[in-house]
């Protein structure tokens, strides 16, 4: 006999040994191989959950791009395994004040980001 836990997975019931508990843990990897925690199969994933990855936008590569005068841009590669179009970025200065510079989506993988000051380093939060 087993005892079927919120999200499907099983355990053996006190006692069980052998057989059913191998039959119980095959199923077990079945269920983790496919879970994709939807809350339903496994627990929902939230945003707690996830630690923001950081890069940095260096001060060095701002480039006057013929708008205004002192306005600069820089293009930026969205780090490995993101997509800029499903991906919450958020931008900080090297103190961590949260700004908000205007950003222009280039292609699912690079955007622009544009300054009035190009001696400052900003870091791109991905999915923070």
């Amino acid at each position: 006999m087993a005892i079927t836990l919120p999200y499907g997975t099983k355990i053996a019931e006190t006692g069980d040994r052998g057989a059913p508990l191998f039959d119980l843990m095959d199923e077990n990897f079945t269920k983790q191989d496919s879970h994709n925690h939807d809350g339903v199969n496994s627990p929902l994933l939230t945003a707690q959950a996830f630690v923001g990855v950081p890069q940095t936008i260096l001060a060095a590569n701002w480039v006057s791009y013929g708008g205004p005068v002192g306005h600069y841009r820089q293009l930026v590669t969205v780090m490995p395994g993101f997509l800029f179009d499903t991906t919450k970025i958020a931008f900080r200065t090297t103190s961590g004040a949260y700004i908000y510079p205007t950003v222009e989506r280039v292609t699912g993988t690079t955007y622009y980001v544009y300054s009035t000051n190009n001696s400052i380093d900003f870091t791109a939060v991905y999915g923070g």
